[in-house]
């Protein structure tokens, strides 16, 4: 459980974000109110991301030539000083000034795990089709794993560095997100949410490719209901957690 907080490290994998990093990681060296690093972690981009958070003074960079949002996340969380991990895009998507209400909330319910949902957005930036599918995940996940997120596929999120570091994750794409729930979940730790608002990218195009990530993620969330305890423990951590929100 995390009662305090004693340094943030913001992890951000990148990937061509030229035209959005500097002002992601510089809303979040402004607005980020707590002792903090911020780790950007870039696939060898070749737009002149690099360059950029080169230039930029408060951010470390780390330099992973294997591809993969999961790898990438990894690579930064491994690297990362902080007690509380705080993950996020660099595609100035997520509004990260609501990065203090992550680390209140994670204080306020001793939690491990808080997650930014962008469900009752009213700008509804996300999408249809994305919208559709998170809900979908979302459901399969709540009904399996005993939770009562809304926002599964959140990729803004504070983490206990602890927790994360218990769990084994080995997923390297856009599963791996979701692995993280999974085992979160299996082990019995508290997650809750905030409300948060999404916004529509302004450069370069999305990486997300919605049909071979949506298959890996279903088979995340059902591969890890293979062990006959799992439901089980998950019952059991949920009345636990209940009593908690």
């Amino acid at each position: 459980m995390t009662s305090k907080v004693e340094l943030v490290s913001v992890v951000i994998p990148t990937l061509n974000e030229a035209g959005n990093i500097l002002e992601a990681v510089t809303n979040i060296e402004k607005d980020l109110a707590y002792p903090k690093e911020i780790i950007v972690v870039d696939g060898n981009s070749t737009d002149g991301t690099i360059e950029i958070v080169k230039d930029a003074s408060f951010c470390k960079l780390i330099i992973e030539p294997r591809r993969g949002y999961g790898i990438a996340l990894k690579a930064g969380i491994k690297k990362a000083k902080g007690n509380i991990i705080v993950m996020v895009d660099g595609d100035g998507t997520y509004e990260v000034r609501h990065i203090n209400r992550l680390l209140s909330r994670m204080i306020e319910k001793d939690a491990d795990m808080v997650l930014a949902t962008r469900m009752y957005d009213p700008n509804k930036a996300m999408g249809l089709m994305n919208f559709v599918g998170n809900k979908v995940i979302t459901f399969f996940y709540d009904f399996f794993y005993s939770q009562f997120l809304s926002d599964s596929q959140s990729g803004f999120r504070a983490i206990s560095h602890e927790a994360i570091d218990s769990v084994e994750l080995k997923e390297g794409d856009m599963a791996f997100a979701t692995e993280m729930l999974v085992e979160f979940a299996k082990e019995g730790y508290n997650m809750v949410e905030i409300p948060t608002t999404y916004k529509a990218r302004k450069y370069g195009k999305t990486k997300l490719k919605k049909f071979k990530s949506g298959i890996e993620i279903f088979s995340t969330i059902f591969r890890g209901l293979l062990d006959a305890d799992t439901i089980r423990t998950c019952q059991k951590h949920w009345k636990e957690n209940r009593l908690k929100r």
